[in-house]
C-alpha cells in the first residue's frame, strides 16, 4: 500500500495559482484540529500570503522595482509552503484524510520521487569588493537550479529568508553591509521540483 504524500514544491504554478493555493491553505488550516501548530506558523504563512498578494497588486502596474519585489516575496511563499508541507507530512504520518484537510495537494503515485540530494561543500567567502560575499557547492547531480539564501539573524523557524535562484551553484551576493554575520544555505532544485538544502553555515561580511 503506498503512503499518501503532499506535492512539496508549487514553483510551476503562476502567480495568480499561488496565491489562490496559499489562501486555501490558510484556510483550511485555520481552526484545523489535526494540525493546531505547524512549522512555519500558520500566523508566519498568512502574513506572507497577504504580503504576495499586495506585491502582486503592486506589481500590475509594470514598474520594474515592484516587480522584482514580488518575485521575492513569491520565493518566500514558496519556501515556507514546502516547509509546511513537510512538517505536516511529518505530523499526518501518511494519513490521507488528514492531509487533505490541510488545503494542500496529495502527490500523484511517483510523483515527487527521484529525491536529489543534499548539496554538500557549501562555502561562503569574501568577494572581490567590500560588501560581496560568494555562496558556492558542489554541483548536485539531477538540480536544474540552486536557491541562495542568507539571514542576518541567528536561524530559528520563522527566519525570513533573502532568496536568490541561479542556475549555476555558485552566486554572488553584492551590497551587503560591512561587518554583518550572514547565515546561508543552498537549496537544490531538480526538474520535478524536488528541494534539498544544504547545512546553515555563517561568515562576517567583510
Amino acid at each position: 500500500m503506498k503512503i499518501a504524500k503532499l506535492i512539496l514544491s508549487y514553483s510551476k504554478l503562476s502567480d495568480a495559482q499561488l496565491n489562490l493555493k496559499a489562501q486555501n491553505i490558510v484556510d483550511a488550516l485555520t481552526n484545523n484540529a489535526y494540525f493546531p501548530t505547524t512549522t512555519p506558523s500558520l500566523a508566519q504563512l498568512t502574513s506572507n500570503v497577504t504580503a504576495f498578494n499586495l506585491a502582486l497588486n503592486k506589481a500590475a502596474t509594470g514598474d520594474r522595482q515592484q516587480i522584482a519585489l514580488k518575485n521575492q516575496t513569491r520565493l518566500t511563499l514558496i519556501s515556507d509552503m514546502r516547509q509546511m508541507a513537510l512538517d505536516i507530512s511529518s505530523q499526518a504520518n501518511g494519513d490521507k484524510a488528514q492531509l487533505i484537510s490541510s488545503g494542500f495537494d496529495i502527490a500523484k503515485e511517483g510523483e515527487g520521487s527521484s529525491a536529489i540530494e543534499n548539496p554538500i561543500d557549501f562555502s561562503m567567502s569574501d568577494g572581490a569588493n567590500p560588501g560581496e560575499m560568494i555562496f558556492c557547492c558542489k554541483a548536485v547531480k539531477g538540480a536544474l537550479s540552486y536557491n541562495f539564501q542568507y539571514t542576518d539573524e541567528l536561524p530559528t523557524a520563522d527566519s525570513q529568508w533573502k532568496t536568490q535562484p541561479c542556475s549555476s551553484c555558485q552566486f554572488t551576493f553584492k551590497g551587503l553591509k560591512s561587518g554583518t554575520r550572514l547565515y546561508g544555505r543552498i537549496t537544490a532544485v531538480g526538474r520535478k521540483g524536488q528541494m534539498a538544502d544544504s547545512d546553515i553555515i555563517s561568515r562576517m561580511v567583510q
